[in-house]
Formats: structure tokens, sequence, C-alpha cells
């Protein structure tokens, strides 16, 4: 046993890695990220970024049935994305051990939404889920999760959370490495092949219903698995009102107990399902029981049934009934719910927050996202044409000063939309802004049939050769992967125009040119594509490798009339007013020379 600081990304990674996980498969996305770069530096591991989850998770999947044990990362947005294949392998089952991470994010701290996907994976999928409440139990229960795959045949999933993915800890790990198999692959069509035929051992059943019963049989097992399990306790005090935390919630009732100044009677739960007999046995003798877990009320729900079941009558409150029914939990919440509950009050109503000015999301000093925005600001300002966005960089151009893209949703919805608003009948221009990653995520396919429909749109890709939003991996159109550095990259304007496109190219660092190719490909009819190419700076440029002509700027405050407009609608860090007067921060500036095309008076030189 060694005791070790890690955060708890890290500590994922080193429980999938002793449990002898052989193959990992990602997408990046805030906060679970780093578990696979982290398990990329292990020896023995296959690791990679997958074009999209789907695809991680069936990378995992295809590995497990191998006969290796295998890992798929992704945040909660991703699950969604991975949906249809959770959807299928809950009823095949797995062979070696496979686990899901799907992180989320209560609050929506770096997410589009804030979701909870224990009603996905566990309410719709019926599978087995671990809710770690620290760092050290992220560990341990990635560890555990993978013993626990194989001997029930179902993929374990694991929920961390934000506060759970970069929090720091000690933590104890046992170093032993599990030894892993041979690889091996033993056809085996009757469950690995997902289709509606007759199984004539099932009476002539058909396959869906009776891999449906195998998953319904399946359930008991995990309760008496859950009921035994080393996640779930109770902390006994005197009292008739209960507490139970549910993951990060123990974390913070604990703190808010001490806080409090009184022991308190407290259930902790780590697991779905939830240890039943357990539950049962705290809750006897209570008259009120507050349960905290993050996002939605699930285990409330489930504890509602079970009292429900046997005949138990108590007050159940949580998020459905007592808490706010949005946001993260935190301390104080957790103490003013535990003051409230025993005073018989309401959770009090949140006050008006005072608004504090915060710093505008913007793009880095020498992106060149920046210039691309701008010049597309500039052709729809002229046409009046309507920007579809869609995730990465350059979606803070939908905020202050830009207020460009009108529309994001989700990966690779960018391009159906602008169709549909086109087909909808709008008779002026629609362009959609997606970039490189997220192209060859889920734009591929929106790209497809757009074509296909004869749609009448403009796609413009950011092609910065980097998944930069996340952190700088690599995917299809990069020239490495996390296993090799000799990688071709698949050009994405070269794809568009073997799908039927019409491709344009520019380099957004030339703002007037890059105005100009997006103004001819208006004007063509049917789907073009115009490709915005040029690297991302914050990770290239540290590299030597840049591209534009780096140019010394200033600004002539003879001839700046102080309009402002360099600064309300380009946005660029490194410009600040200064006694009415344009200055550049020379230690913020990165001489891409953007901002020279902005100044109509010629002010920026």
């Amino acid at each position: 046993m060694q005791a070790k600081f890690m955060f708890g990304n890290e500590a994922i990674a080193r429980g999938a890695f002793e449990a002898g996980v052989k193959v990992v498969a990602g997408y990046p996305g805030t906060p679970a990220t780093e578990i696979v770069d982290h398990c990329a530096s292990f020896p023995g591991i296959y690791a990679e970024w997958s074009s999209n989850e789907k695809h991680a998770f069936e990378v995992a999947g295809g590995a497990c049935l191998t006969n290796q044990r295998a890992m798929a990362v992704m945040k909660h947005n991703g699950t969604n994305a991975a949906a249809d294949y959770l959807m299928h392998i809950n009823f095949t089952g797995v062979k070696a051990g496979l686990v899901l991470i799907s992180a989320d994010d209560p609050g929506g701290l770096s997410s589009q939404c804030e979701e909870d996907t224990r009603i996905l994976i566990h309410t719709y999928a019926h599978l087995p889920m671990f809710d770690p409440a620290n760092v050290q139990e992220a560990y341990q229960m990635t560890k555990l999760a993978f013993d626990l795959s194989e001997k029930t045949e179902l993929v374990f999933a694991i929920r961390p959370v934000m506060r759970i993915n970069h929090a720091g800890g000690m933590v104890e790990c046992q170093g032993s490495i599990t030894a892993g198999k041979p690889p091996e692959f033993v056809p085996d069509r009757s469950r690995f092949v997902m289709s509606a035929v007759v199984e004539k051992e099932y009476g002539g059943e058909l396959r869906p219903k009776m891999r449906h019963r195998w998953l319904n049989n399946k359930q008991a097992e995990l309760k008496a698995i859950m009921e035994e399990s080393p996640f779930n306790w109770i902390d006994s005090s005197e009292g008739d009102i209960g507490f139970v935390g549910c993951g990060i919630g123990y974390a913070f009732l604990k703190e808010a107990e001490k806080i409090y100044g009184q022991s308190l009677p407290i259930m902790k739960l780590g697991t779905l399902p939830i240890p039943e007999k357990k539950t049962l046995e705290f809750l006897k003798g209570l008259k009120k029981v507050v349960i905290f877990e993050e996002i939605e009320p699930v285990v409330e729900r489930l504890v509602k049934q079970l009292c429900f079941e046997n005949k138990i009558s108590l007050d159940i409150l949580g998020r459905e009934s007592f808490l706010p029914k949005e946001g993260e939990l935190s301390t104080n919440l957790v103490l003013t719910a535990v003051q409230a509950v025993f005073a018989g009050k309401d959770y009090p109503a949140p006050a008006q927050g005072k608004y504090i000015p915060a710093r505008t999301r913007t793009q880095c000093g020498g992106c060149s996202h920046r210039g691309l925005l701008f010049a597309m600001k500039e052709v729809v300002r002229k046409n009046g044409g309507v920007v579809t966005g869609d995730i990465g960089c350059h979606d803070a151009g939908t905020f202050e000063p830009m207020k460009l893209q009108a529309t994001i949703y989700c990966m690779g919805s960018s391009i159906p939309m602008a169709y549909g608003i086109q087909k909808a009948g709008f008779d002026k221009p629609v362009y959609a802004l997606i970039g490189d990653s997220t192209f060859f995520h889920n734009g591929l396919t929106g790209l497809a049939s757009a074509i296909f429909n004869k749609a009448n749109i403009t796609v413009v890709i950011g092609y910065n050769s980097t998944t930069a939003m996340t952190g700088f991996q690599p995917h299809a159109a990069s020239t490495n992967n996390l296993m090799s550095k000799d990688v071709k990259p698949i050009n994405p304007g070269e794809l568009a125009a073997a799908m039927g496109a019409k491709v344009f190219w520019c380099n957004p660092y030339n703002v007037e040119d890059t105005i100009r190719v997006i103004t001819e490909a208006t004007q063509e009819e049917g789907v073009k594509v115009v490709v915005a190419e040029a690297l991302c700076y914050l990770k290239f440029g540290r590299e030597g490798k840049i591209s534009y002509q780096p140019v010394p700027v200033a600004v002539d405050i003879d001839v700046c009339n102080g309009c402002g407009i360099c600064i309300r609608t380009f946005g660029c860090p490194a410009i600040t007013l200064v006694a009415d007067k344009a200055r550049i921060d020379e230690s913020a500036c990165n001489k891409c020379g953007v901002c020279i095309h902005v100044c109509k008076r010629g002010a920026i030189k």
C-alpha cells in the first residue's frame, strides 16, 4: 500500500491501470478529459481519442469481447451521443470487464447543460453505477468496477462529478496489477448479434425480448452486490431526523455536520441500485429524512418507492420536494437545509444574486478564430444572414462583443439546423460554423444530409488541427494520435469535396481575403464549404509553428478617435482604451496583425 497525492481523474486512471485495463477510448470533454491522457502514460495500455463518444464506447466494447478489460471515458453530453450503443450493450452484456466513465457537471460550470446521467445509465438502461464521494473512492470504485463487470457480465458505470474529477487528495493505492488474459475472440451470435430473430432454445421467443429478460433478471444479483458494498454505510446517531448523502453529497453533508456542531444520523450511499435492506434499517424510527444528491431526485424517488412498497410512512425530502431543483450542492446549501429542517421550516428561497461584472468569454490573443468570426460578422452584417454555431473555442463568438452565432446546441447540430432554417423559407443566407474536431465528431453526417437534401447553405469549418477547447487533444485531422506522432491527417476540405460540396479555402488571419471568400461562397448555389485553415496559436505557437507573418502593431493616437470599434466588435484582450484612445498591451499581443484590418481609420498600424 502506498499513498500518493492525486487529482480525481488521475486516481480513476490509476485504478483502471491496477485493474488490468488494456484498452481505453474517449472523446475529450471537461471534467473527464485527463483520464484518457493519464491512461496513455501507463505501460501496456492502448489509449485513443475516438472521433466521438459512441465510437469510443464501441471500441471499448470490441476490446472487452476480445477478453481484454476496457474503459470508455466521456462527459455527460457525450453519454447522450453514446446512448444508442448503451441501449444495446446493456442487453448483450460483456465478456471481460468494461467500465464506462460518465462524468457529470452539476451547475453546468463547463457545459452546455447540467444533466444527471444516472437517469440514462441506471434508470433507463438498468446498469449499475458507482457515485464516488472523494478521490480515494474514485480510485477504489474504478478498480472494483472491473471485477464486478466481469462477475455480472454487465457494463459498470462510474459517475464522478466535476468536484471529484478536479479535486485533489491523498490516495492509498494497492500497487498490485491484475494480470490480464490472452486476447481471444469467440463468436457468440445468439448474444452479440442484436436482431429481431427467433430463439429456438427459448420456444421461438424473439431475441430482444429474451435479452431484455436476461437484463431484468440481473437486477436481483446487482441488488445483492450493493447490499454488501463497502461504498454504502450508516453513521449512527440519535434523533428522528435522518440524512442521506449520495456521492459527493455525503462529503458536503459531513462538512455541514461538523459546522453544525451536532452528530447526525447519516446514511452514505455510493451505488445504484441502492442497498434496500440497509436503507430500510436506516429509516427505521425516523420521522423525516433529507436526501442530498447531484443533480436529479434519482435516489429520492427510489427511497420513496421503497417506503411505499414496505408501507413505511415518513417525510422524504430532497431535490423533488425541499432543496433547490437546479444547480450543484455545496456545504453552505447542505448546512442551510439541515438548519431549516430542524427548525421545521421550508428551505429558504434563494436571494437574488448581485451581478458582478465578469470577464467576457473570448478567444485567446493571436487566435485564428477571431479573424474568422470578425470576417463572418462583416459578411452577415451586410446580407442579413444567420449563423448557426457549434461546440468549440469559436463558440465564444456568440457572446459580446461579436454576437455572431444565433444558435448553439450540441455537437454537430450547426449544419442540420442551418439547412432547416433555409428549408423553412428563410430568404437570406444561412451559415453553419463548426470546428474541425466537432466536424469529425458529428458534423460529417449532417453535411451528408445537407448535400443529399439539396440544401443551400454555407458551412464554415475552423480548421486549426487540434481540439483546442479541451486542451489540444488530437483528432482525425491532426498529424498525431495518442500512440503515434506519424499520422496522415484527414483533410476536412478534401473530404467535403469528395462528398460533393463546393469547397473554398482561406487563411482567417487575412481578414479581407476571408471576407471575399465567404462572400463568393455565399453567391454559389448548393452546399458550400469554406475551410478557414490556420494552426491553433496557443498550441502550435509554442512549437514555433504559426500561420501568419508576425508584425509589430501599434496605435497611432493622433489618428485614433476613440470610437472603440476595435474593442466593441473585435474583442482582442490585448486592446484597451486609455484616455479615450486605443492602446495595445505588448505583453498580451501576439502580433497576428488581424486588428489592423478592423480599424477603418487606419489608426492601428
